[in-house]
Parts: structure tokens; sequence; C-alpha cells
């Protein structure tokens, strides 16, 4: 069995709206092929043009080579082999960064195409699958500059039976903290205290100082976490922001390889690690990520702001996980978040979402869908 080509399908739903910062109407999918006519399939949160780019690219050198050209005739099966060869020959300009993204969704794929080559779910190629359900979360983005703004937000995310939700902030929580503060309490007032609270900074802060003004509305609100408070370069900032008695989380905002993770650990401090499937190396650096993650006494809660399969992926890693944690579910309104696939995950009326139990991923997508935003 040989790998015979790797595909970079780009997708864009036409729009007029200002850049922000919701992938999902510019979506990369990857496909595996293989001499036996199955093939794998995964989404990559990056710049479609780059990412085939950096699959496309003729070798140069023995570190310097793209990643069809390192896989093509190789055995598909044998992963962690894979990951290695890709990561080792593409050393020169990658290790970091977006040759770790093009690397993540090869290695989704492949993970994908192995589930349909043994018939099993991803889950179960992964180790003993300890639960068949997860809780969701749903984020609310973009949160306004008034209450009703807000409440037009919080209406949408509550659609959903969730028990927990993440106010995704814009930076004038920091330069208009008394705005700030009125928004976090009418979004206590409006959800009620059975509701999560988590807030998800955005890399809006550059100093810890910067939360002392709403110090006191972050405890009395109960915020169950602060992600991302700061710009990653910031290592230090992270650590001290703990003395605002929140658990802080960071590393959906650009981290990748799994060894880029490990000084936000180690001197960072972090409480929750969030790493997106699609940049730190697929499955395969997902692993390891959490291996990091489990040595520090750090939780893992990933990040998954995409479409079902993005979604998908997380639902199957977490599921293998010892500790149950939130899978995040997308509110995006772009139309391939809700169409792409034909038998996405749904949020049952007690807040959960079943692990898919068909093969690999266990997505099925919508080819006619994929031919209706396709850029060629």
């Amino acid at each position: 069995m040989q790998i015979t080509d790797i595909e970079v399908i780009e997708l864009r739903v036409p729009h007029h709206r200002e850049l922000d910062l919701d992938p999902t109407n510019n979506g990369c999918l990857i496909k595996v092929h293989t001499d036996i006519g199955i093939s794998g399939i995964s989404e990559v949160d990056s710049l479609p043009s780059v990412i085939k780019a950096i699959i496309d690219a003729p070798p140069r050198i023995k570190t310097l080579m793209g990643l069809k050209s390192i896989l093509i005739g190789e055995d598909p099966r044998n992963i962690q082999h894979l990951w290695q060869k890709m990561y080792h020959h593409t050393s020169y300009c990658g290790r970091r960064g977006i040759v770790m993204h093009a690397i993540s969704g090869v290695d989704i794929a492949l993970w994908d195409l192995l589930g349909k080559i043994e018939n099993k779910s991803v889950a179960e190629l992964l180790g003993q699958p300890k639960r068949s359900k997860l809780a969701a979360y749903t984020t609310v983005y973009p949160l306004g500059r008034n209450l009703d703004e807000l409440h037009k937000g919080l209406d949408l995310a509550l659609k959903y039976p969730v028990k927990a939700l993440k106010l995704a902030i814009d930076p004038f929580w920091r330069d208009e903290p008394e705005l700030a503060i009125k928004l976090l309490k009418g979004a206590r007032s409006y959800v009620g205290d059975e509701i999560e609270l988590m807030l998800d900074a955005t890399a809006s802060f550059s100093h810890h100082s910067q939360f002392d003004p709403l110090v006191n509305a972050l405890k009395t609100t109960g915020i169950t976490w602060l992600e991302a408070p700061f710009p990653l370069d910031q290592i230090n900032q992270y650590k001290a922001v703990q003395r605002l008695g929140i658990p802080v989380g960071a590393g959906d905002t650009g981290l990748t390889a799994p060894e880029e993770w490990r000084p936000y650990f180690s001197k960072g401090k972090i409480d929750i690690a969030q790493p997106d499937i699609s940049w730190v190396g697929g499955f395969t650096g997902l692993l390891e990520v959490a291996k990091l993650a489990k040595q520090y006494d750090c939780r893992l809660i990933p990040h998954g702001w995409n479409t079902d399969l993005t979604l998908a992926a997380n639902l199957h890693f977490l599921s293998v996980q010892d500790a149950s944690e939130y899978a995040e579910f997308s509110t995006s309104s772009s139309p391939l978040r809700w169409l792409l696939a034909k038998n996405g995950p749904k949020i049952d009326q007690d807040g959960m979402i079943k692990v898919p139990n068909g093969v690999g991923l266990g997505i099925d997508l919508d080819n006619d869908i994929i031919e209706t935003y396709r850029i060629n």
C-alpha cells in the first residue's frame, strides 16, 4: 500500500465582511490518496495557498523538501515514522509555524485514512475510549460594545443547551475597563448562575497590571478560566497574572510544534493548554503536547473553531484522555461550518456531544458543498 498523492483544496465563502478572527469562511482541506482507492481527509486553520506550496514544493536538499516529495510511495500506515520524516526533511524551513500546520493536516488525514483501512474510529486507534460523549461549550464572538449586542451574541450561544459559555473579548476591554465590567456583569446577569463563563482575551493585554481594574468583576462573576491574555512572546506575564486566582490558558493563538510548548509549562506555569490540532502536528503532535501537560500537571482543552472535521478530531482525542474536558463547539455563521459535513456532531439536550463512531474521523463530507465553494 502506498501514498499516491496529497491534494489541497481551498474553499472560500464569498462575502464582504471585514477581516476578523473567524477562519471558517476560508477553508483548507487536505486529502491523502492511496493506490487502494482509499483517501484520508482533514482541514487546517491556515493559509491555503501557503499550505499548498509547502506540500507541492519540489525538494531542494534533504532538509528542504515539500511534503509530497517526502511521502509519495510511502506506506501510510506507519504514521509515527512519517511524522518524524516530515519533521526532519523540512527542518531547515519548518520545525515551527506554518510548515507545522501543513504537517498537522497531513497527519490528521493519515489517522483518518488508517481508521478507514482498519475499520476503526480514530479514538479506537488512539487507545481505549473512556467516554462516548463530551460536555460542550460555545463561544460568543463577537461580543459587542453594548448590552444589546451582548445579548444577541449570548442568545446565539444559548440556542444550544450547554452549561458553559466562553466570551471572546476585544482590546477595548483593556482601555475601557468600566465598559468591560458592565459587559461582564451583564453577561453573568443574562445567563444566570448555573452556566460557567470563561473569558478569551485573544492576546489583548500586554501587562498583568492591566487586569487590576477588572479583578473584582472577574471574581464576582465567577470566571472559570482566562484564555490567551497576552501575546505568546510575553511568557513571564502568564505566570504573573495567576495572582488573580483564575486559571490561565494559552496556546490557541499560535503555538505549533510540541517542543514549542515546553516553556509555557515550565516558565509560564499555565494552568490550561489549548492547542489547535491543525497547528501542533495533528494527532501525533497533540499526543506529545498531552504528555507535556501531564508532566506539568496542566489541563488540556483543545481549541476548536472550524468545521465538523476539527470538532470530530477533538472529540476523538478527548474521548481517550484520563480527564473529561470540554469540547469547543463553534457557532460560526459560515455555511461551511454547518453544510460541509452531512453528519456533523450535535449537542444533545444535556449539553453533551457524542463522539463520532464511524471509521476514521467518522465524518462524511458533502461533495456538492465542496464544489460550490472550491477555489481552483
